[in-house]
């Protein structure tokens, strides 16, 4: 088949010969006009020059490869084909250190391209800055846990992580942490953010800000796990204008479990969140910031109640 009719039957238009649109795949605010575009495909894709200017057998094989390729601050797009996947076996065997790169999955569904991370150290690392990184299924699969699932450094500023979902295979090949967002990596943004976990392991924290994190933003996002810390972890240092919003977590830790906790002297937004949290009578921690329609359980199959308490 040829690669037209096969991006055709997965409802790929063709513009031309060297960029090719998938429709709703791109919502990255940061791309305009292209630089250079590259593909990646591990079913036929091949590591080297003279592949990926175009899907299927004229792909590249590897993520990290295509990001070799990329310039620095060009506009430079990676589109990662459907049913692409690779496993991830080292710190280093993913990491995004080309500035102004946007990493586009295409597919919906099992179609996503998936990223299996098999080692204790195993990691998405993102060092660059104004990197995008979207569409992908992550999964755990180490005995004793994935210490980090995706890492940003503080170098990796204005990060997005859209449409991110990790799962976890059993509660002893689990993340530890599913993302983890450097001290002074500002202005990130994590937006339709999917965490799958399971009862028991040694999960701590689904999304974990290292230190201060200023302008940063968490929406839009479904977390389900075993969390012996909290949930979303912002505890370690004071962030500016910090907004966490549009969300559902439940955390069926009963013993130490929190849901949302930031320092107490973060400045910014908490709103629209349905929390269940199974540690007895504790909400939402962040004194200092601003808080609107936080619903707060902590028993199973009980009515949320506002936590803070609601304003008279």
């Amino acid at each position: 088949m040829s690669i037209r009719k096969e991006l055709k039957r997965l409802g790929v238009s063709v513009k031309s010969n060297s960029l090719w649109s998938f429709p709703g795949a791109i919502r990255a605010s940061n791309i305009g006009s292209l630089g250079n575009v590259f593909y990646v495909d591990s079913n036929d894709g091949t590591d080297d020059t003279a592949h990926g200017f175009a899907p299927g057998s004229s792909a590249f094989a590897t993520i990290d490869y295509a990001v070799g390729r990329c310039t620095a601050n060009n506009g430079d797009v990676i589109y990662v084909m459907p049913g692409h996947a690779e496993t991830i076996s080292t710190a280093t065997g993913l990491v995004v250190d080309v500035a102004g790169v946007s990493i586009i999955g295409v597919g919906t569904g099992a179609l996503r391209p998936t990223l299996t991370l098999s080692a204790s150290a195993s990691t998405v690392s993102i060092t660059a800055a104004n990197c995008v990184f979207q569409g992908f299924l992550l999964i755990s699969s180490f005995a004793g846990g994935v210490a980090v699932g995706i890492t940003a450094a503080a170098t990796a500023l204005n990060l997005q992580l859209l449409d991110i979902e990790m799962q976890e295979t059993t509660n002893a090949k689990e993340w530890l942490i599913g993302v983890s967002i450097g001290a002074a990596c500002h202005g990130v943004l994590i937006d339709g953010f999917k965490y799958y976990g399971l009862t028991g392991g040694g999960t701590t924290q689904a999304i974990k800000f290292v230190g201060a994190s200023n302008y940063s933003v968490v929406k839009n996002f479904l977390i389900y796990g075993d969390f012996s810390g909290a949930a979303i972890d912002a505890l370690t240092a004071a962030s500016v204008w910090m907004t966490i919003g549009n969300g559902v977590l439940h955390n069926l830790d009963t013993a130490a479990g929190l849901s949302v906790s930031v320092k107490s002297d973060t400045t910014g937004f908490i709103h629209d969140l349905r929390i269940s949290q199974l540690k007895d009578t504790v909400g939402p921690a962040g004194a200092a910031m601003a808080a609107s329609e936080v619903y707060v359980s902590n028993a199973i199959f009980t009515q949320g109640i506002f936590k803070p308490v609601a304003d008279s």
